[in-house]
């Protein structure tokens, strides 16, 4: 087995663009330009330009300083901030809040696991890893009530053993993974893990045991209040979620976000970094695989 490193790996973003009006587009290499419609993560080497009816408003990633930028503009996206090319662009000013807290160290975190395997030879077998790892601890709640798993084989089958109590899980031959979604449950902790069985019995199970809290209902109301004042900042709801352990509930938002906007590979590293906090290391890979495509592509 071999590896493959992403030397082209995306430092963290600069700054990001908000309040996005009328016409605005990004490019990366200043040759293909995108439109800009929501909230968009800014990385060095990109272009920003409006149109006549465009502007918006730029936030710095270190400092939390903002601009904005008019109609009719261009700007460039620096190492160390925004820079003007033409049009309009108003000088920094400080607006409370507005600092990405930690998103620079769980950037380059993230980046560790964008590395890829090169398989020397590569077998249907060695897709079928029975060792099945579950994230050691995760918070579900009545919206968001599911556990994930990798799918270890195609013809293989699994017991969910929810404090001492089994549940069985029929084999999945196309699923990517595998979900079971916790029914009656009260507020508390449990205890979990999953056992792994093909048609002659169980083949594994874990030495350990993983657990997961069932979050009371105010608790969750109060929670999603907050993922929903992040309005269209996906990453700003996915880090307040994982903030919280609840890892799957992110990691749907952050699968919805690439599924809605495949161009975004910059940010996909916090996906990546997702599918490594949830044991799902073929999607971990997978993603890995196409956010490294894309850079070699792209740049």
């Amino acid at each position: 087995m071999g590896f493959s490193s992403a030397v082209l790996a995306r430092e963290a973003p600069v700054a990001k663009l908000v309040q996005v009006q009328g016409t605005v587009e990004y490019s990366r290499n200043g040759t293909d330009w995108r439109p800009v419609t929501n909230t968009k993560y800014l990385f060095e080497g990109y272009t920003i330009k409006t149109g006549k009816d465009g502007s918006g408003r730029l936030i710095n990633q270190a400092d939390g300083l903002t601009q904005d930028i008019g109609a009719a503009s261009e700007v460039a996206v620096k190492a160390d901030g925004i820079e003007l090319i033409a049009g309009n662009l108003t000088k920094p000013e400080q607006d409370a809040g507005t600092i990405f807290e930690g998103l620079s160290n769980k950037f380059a975190k993230a980046q560790r696991y964008t590395t890829v395997r090169r398989s020397v030879t590569k077998t249907d077998d060695s897709q079928c890893d029975n060792k099945v790892r579950t994230i050691s601890e995760v918070t579900l709640s009545a919206s968001f009530p599911d556990l994930v798993w990798r799918n270890a084989c195609p013809e293989y089958s699994y017991r969910v053993v929810i404090n001492g109590v089994g549940h069985d899980v029929a084999a999945q031959s196309t699923s990517e993974m595998i979900r079971f979604t916790v029914t009656d449950a009260q507020p508390g902790v449990y205890t979990y893990h999953v056992e792994v069985l093909d048609k002659d019995g169980t083949v594994y199970i874990p030495r350990g045991e993983s657990s997961f809290t069932w979050l009371e209902a105010n608790a969750e109301k109060a929670l999603m209040a907050k993922v929903n004042a992040a309005a269209d900042d996906v990453f700003v709801a996915t880090d307040i979620l994982e903030s919280q352990q609840m890892h799957v509930a992110a990691m749907d938002k952050y699968r919805q976000h690439f599924t809605d906007n495949p161009d975004d590979n910059d940010m996909r590293p916090l996906l990546i970094q997702n599918y490594q906090d949830l044991k799902l290391s073929n999607l971990r890979e997978s993603e890995a695989r196409l956010y490294n495509s894309a850079l070699e592509e792209n740049y």
